[in-house]
């Protein structure tokens, strides 16, 4: 069964602009604006056009939205290396934080070293033999110990999926924001 789309804006059937599957949802991008503006235009009264000044002070309202996420994003990717910076400071000190599950960062890791991709881009039979790796039988072995307070001498420090860096102690994983002492 087909389906029909009528643009709110436009009032076309099968409008280009239906609604997308899988859109971010609430994110007005620029073509999204200038068809808003375009419709805005074609549908106006003539009797009482809008004043170009109201139009400039929409574009304008968008392009300081636009500069806004940018300027958000920039601070976002400088918070990452601020926080990657400051745990890769702890590299061969002594400090004490809590134990997380390891195997998903394991796994990554055993898969980059074999085959060059993370555990998430691995064949099946990739996967099956990155599950084989001691590291990773010893990360699930560890499980039930992930929430426990872990003290050592931080050895190296790699960044989860979600960019949460992550410190190794003594083949222990402690998320940076758990450390509770740096000695």
């Amino acid at each position: 069964m087909a389906q029909i789309n009528i643009d709110p804006i436009t009032g076309l059937k099968n409008s280009t602009y239906a609604p997308k599957s899988g859109s971010s949802g609430g994110e007005l991008t620029q073509v999204d604006f200038m068809t808003l503006i375009i419709a805005q235009m074609r549908n106006q009264n003539p009797l009482e056009p809008q004043k170009d000044s109201d139009w400039m002070a929409q574009m304008a309202q968008f392009e300081s939205l636009n500069q806004m996420r940018s300027i958000a994003s920039g601070i976002k990717v400088l918070q990452g290396v601020n926080e990657l910076t400051s745990a890769a400071g702890m590299i061969g000190h002594t400090v004490t934080g809590k134990q997380v599950d390891a195997i998903g960062v394991t796994r990554d890791g055993v898969g980059r070293e074999l085959y060059g991709r993370p555990f998430a881009k691995l064949t099946s039979y990739e996967r099956a033999e990155v599950n084989r790796d001691q590291r990773v039988i010893d990360a699930a072995a560890d499980l039930p110990n992930a929430g426990s307070e872990v003290t050592g001498i931080v050895e190296k420090v790699v960044m989860d999926s979600a960019g949460i860096p992550l410190l190794y102690i003594g083949g222990k994983v402690v998320d940076l924001f758990t450390v509770s002492e740096v000695i």
